[in-house]
């Protein structure tokens, strides 16, 4: 097994042997927007997976997660007179924000520390309340029902970690990120690649 590491470790040592390390000037010609998905918050009740969006530009990091309420586009509906156990679903959301700077290792990989906030709130949501949200042309409507969630309690932290981004061809970056309060991956498309060409 030793062996193995030995080997592994000493092939990527030569294959990065003339590559360049901690070159920033790599971060010149990043622009990228991406799609993130994955675990959100630490507590058992709230909700835990999540969809965002990330956007590097010039080697800053932003991304955006969220997640919940779970029941807002169930299909079960209740009426006002229906008992309270029926009618009120326990319910929460949850919403990070992370700010970092990738740093360039190789050309292929980058490192970024990150910071940030989490915001959780619990609630209720009212399945007697019906609202209708309609999308799409004359042509093809497609309507979809869904509740109101009502807020009770809102905390907020503060999230740090990293993330680990891998550049497997030029346009493209993969990106993995683990945080206090979320987990999560995703892909970009480094479209300041275009420019450098």
């Amino acid at each position: 097994m030793k062996k193995s590491i030995l080997l592994v470790a000493l092939f990527t040592l030569a294959m990065s042997a003339q590559a360049q390390w901690f070159d920033f000037s790599q971060n010149h010609y990043r622009f990228g927007i991406g799609i993130n998905l994955g675990h959100v918050g630490k507590e058992p009740h709230f909700n835990d997976f999540g969809l965002g969006v990330s956007l590097n530009a010039w080697g800053v990091y932003l991304d955006f997660l969220s997640a919940g309420p779970v029941y807002k586009y169930d299909n079960r509906v209740a009426s006002m007179n229906d008992p309270a156990n029926l009618r009120f679903f326990p319910d929460s959301t949850t919403t990070v924000v992370n700010l970092g700077y990738q740093i360039p290792v190789l050309p292929w990989l980058r490192i970024m520390p990150l910071i940030g906030f989490n915001v959780n709130t619990s609630g209720l949501t009212d399945m007697a309340t019906h609202n209708v949200q309609t999308s799409g042309s004359d042509e093809s409507i497609s309507v979809e029902l869904y509740h109101d969630y009502n807020r009770e309690y809102t905390w907020t932290y503060i999230n740090f970690g990293g993330g680990l981004v891998i550049t497997p061809v030029k346009y493209v970056d993969i990106y993995a990120v683990y945080t206090s309060r979320a987990i999560y991956g995703g892909v970009s498309f480094n479209m300041g690649a275009l420019f450098d060409e």
